[in-house]
């Protein structure tokens, strides 16, 4: 009994700390949505990315709320001893644990992910994800999904740098109009000279040259150490879970069993009643 009321205390801890994570979630989409001006120092390009794409916010309002029922539904079972909402949660627990783990195996396979690169290439130049393209593209110094070439104009995110220079034909006007102010007689007629010269400018435009397909690999492997361990945990912690329910639900039927058993009247059957009339000499 102690080893499942301390099962017990630990499933209603973490659940009702899920419960409370994905409440800040939904707080914090709400906000995001409604708040278009209110900026958080360190954290501007992020809010400022999610206020741009409603549908990227909407996405982790879902997952918001996912995370709160699934924690409302563990900690109610878990308090009142619903052998329902146990039954509900580990059902979930299950269909996230085996969705988590293919994520999972299709990040740490190279052959599946090229597999899906040509779905993510169209999910790439989907209008929809311009704001997420932007944000990738200048964050990591890239262009296309694959090169540059994918664009006949450039977006202002690939764009490295931009100079300006004069044509010679205007740099041979600007040196004409300047002889004819010099030798000029009044002052006047060379301000007019020098107003009336134009300057045509030639912009010049250096783009990323790399994919962000290759910069985005990169980049996920210098940063998978970290999300293999941060998975593994979250992996565990869930097994930990559906372990939990299992032994909560089965002390929870054995509690019924029990107290739904009659009572044994005496004697036993097979065995006769002492008589108790006997004189006690």
């Amino acid at each position: 009994m102690a080893a499942n009321a301390c099962i017990k205390c630990w499933f209603i801890f973490v659940n009702s700390l899920f419960l409370a994570i994905g409440a800040a979630v939904i707080g914090l989409g709400i906000w995001v949505l409604v708040d278009k001006t209110t900026s958080i120092p360190g954290g501007d390009t992020i809010i400022g990315y999610f206020r741009t794409n409603a549908i990227l916010t909407y996405i982790s309002m879902g997952v918001g709320g996912l995370m709160f029922l699934v924690g409302l539904i563990g900690t109610i079972g878990g308090c009142k001893d619903s052998t329902c909402l146990l039954k509900m949660f580990l059902a979930i627990a299950i269909l996230l644990f085996l969705l988590q783990l293919a994520i999972v195996i299709i990040l740490a396979v190279p052959q599946i992910l090229a597999l899906l690169a040509p779905v993510f290439q169209v999910g790439w130049h989907t209008p929809e994800n311009e704001a997420t393209r932007d944000l990738i593209q200048s964050q990591l110094k890239c262009c296309g999904f694959y090169g540059d070439s994918e664009y006949s104009t450039a977006p202002n995110s690939c764009i490295v740098a931009s100079t300006t220079t004069a044509s010679a034909t205007t740099a041979a006007a600007a040196a004409t109009t300047a002889a004819a102010a010099t030798t000029a007689a009044g002052g006047t007629t060379a301000a007019g000279a020098t107003a009336g010269a134009t300057t045509t400018i030639n912009p010049t435009v250096y783009v990323y040259s790399d994919g962000c397909y290759a910069k985005l690999n990169a980049w996920f492997q210098s940063i998978a150490m970290y999300f293999y361990i941060a998975a593994g945990v979250l992996l565990a912690l869930e097994l930990w879970q559906m372990i939990s329910v299992c032994c909560l639900h089965s002390g929870i039927n054995k509690e019924r069993r029990v107290g739904d058993t009659p009572m044994q009247m005496y004697p036993p059957p097979g065995r006769t009643r002492p008589n108790y009339n006997r004189p006690m000499y």
